[in-house]
């Protein structure tokens, strides 16, 4: 049993352009599979189903039924656990899949030392042998050497440092390392690629979240399917928790919310969480990445930033067993019918199905969904 499904994505092609955009999701709802079942049952299940952001689904699941008041005999995921697996994430999404997509030769070799590092460094990430606080230091010393050399070609700091998007395009144009020329492939010749007028996500507090989001998500069936933010669909991810940074802040503000734009705050995000990591420079409490809280009468919320975006799990229990439980991915908010991805695929050109395929799919791998996404073209 499964909660992942898959997402659907069919374009309606007039030959010269995408003249329509349809978007379903067969993912199962969580309620279905695991109502009735105990707290505890729920911890084993989690993390067997999901193959994507482990410790993320684990951290949200653990935060939901403690604000339901629910007690728990599991092992804690940390934020540092969320953190390392962002990170794992990016190297992963930077060095295999988009070079994937344009036929570019990987650099499996580089995430594969990524993935072996807590091991060499002295343990296994999520684990209670492995104490992430002490050796978050170490880690991010040789998170930073591998990306300096992989995604870079300069330390992480060093390109955080660069201030406008003309030291970006010589960044690109140097094309030192593969990112950086993917990066300029797509500002040279697809520059408008995937540009969506959806709102960014705002900064997703309790009250927020208590505000804007529950009220709809407590009393709407569909709204797992569909998520929306003050009744509109919004784009979460890196895009919008980095917007504000100087180099996406003026990409944005010159070509819009754009698959290169979102290329551009995965390496920005990357690079402040190696820095921040290397100094230690985050605490476990209070954190924006990880939250939990009582919404309710034996009902509890848990959020978790992950890689793509804002992941929430909201529980309610009834004699101790679940009596409802919902989960909302990333994948929904940004793959909703009428949000970003629509959006960015409305109006797309492309003057052969192949091309059309091949730019649907990096529209698609710059929301990164979670599940695997099947696309057709259909012909108008």
């Amino acid at each position: 049993m499964s909660l992942e499904g898959e997402i659907r994505v069919k374009v309606v092609w007039n030959g010269r352009r995408v003249a329509g955009v349809r978007i379903e999701s067969t993912r199962p709802t969580a309620a279905r599979l695991l109502e009735g079942r105990s707290p505890e049952e729920v911890m084993a299940f989690v993390p067997r189903v999901f193959s994507l952001c482990g410790s993320a689904q684990t951290a949200a699941a653990q935060q939901a039924l403690a604000g339901a008041g629910a007690i728990v005999e599991t092992e804690i995921r940390a934020v540092s656990d969320v953190i390392l697996e962002i990170v794992h994430e990016y190297f992963w999404r930077l060095l295999i899949d988009w070079p994937r997509i344009v036929r570019h030769p990987i650099d499996a070799a580089s995430v594969a030392e990524v993935r072996r590092l807590p091991t060499a460094i002295g343990g296994t990430a999520g684990s209670a042998r492995f104490d992430y606080a002490q050796r978050s230091p170490a880690i991010g010393a040789a998170l930073s050497t591998i990306a300096t050399r992989s995604v870079f070609g300069m330390s992480p700091a060093g390109w955080l440092a660069l201030h406008d998007l003309d030291e970006l395009d010589a960044w690109v144009v140097r094309g030192a390392t593969l990112p950086a020329r993917l990066l300029g492939a797509l500002l040279r010749e697809m520059p408008g690629l995937g540009r969506s007028d959806v709102c960014l996500m705002p900064a997703a507090t309790r009250e927020a979240l208590i505000t804007s989001v529950l009220p709809v998500m407590s009393g709407n069936d569909d709204f797992e399917r569909a998520p929306t933010w003050n009744g509109e669909p919004v784009e979460t991810g890196a895009l919008a928790r980095m917007c504000s940074h100087p180099l996406v802040a003026a990409l944005v503000a010159r070509d819009g919310n754009t698959v290169a734009a979102r290329m551009l705050a995965r390496l920005c995000e990357l690079a402040l969480l190696l820095v921040e990591c290397t100094a230690n420079a985050y605490s476990e409490q209070g954190s924006a990445w990880v939250d939990g809280f009582r919404s309710g009468d034996n009902e509890g919320v848990g959020t978790v930033q992950t890689a793509r975006g804002l992941l929430v799990h909201r529980v309610r229990l009834e004699g101790g067993r679940i009596a409802d439980y919902r989960i909302v991915a990333p994948t929904e908010w940004n793959f909703h019918p009428e949000g970003a991805l629509a959006h960015g695929l409305h109006l797309l050109d492309a003057d052969d199905p192949s091309e059309l395929e091949r730019r649907t799919r990096l529209t698609v791998q710059g929301l990164d969904p979670c599940v695997a996404c099947a696309i057709e073209v259909g012909h108008a």
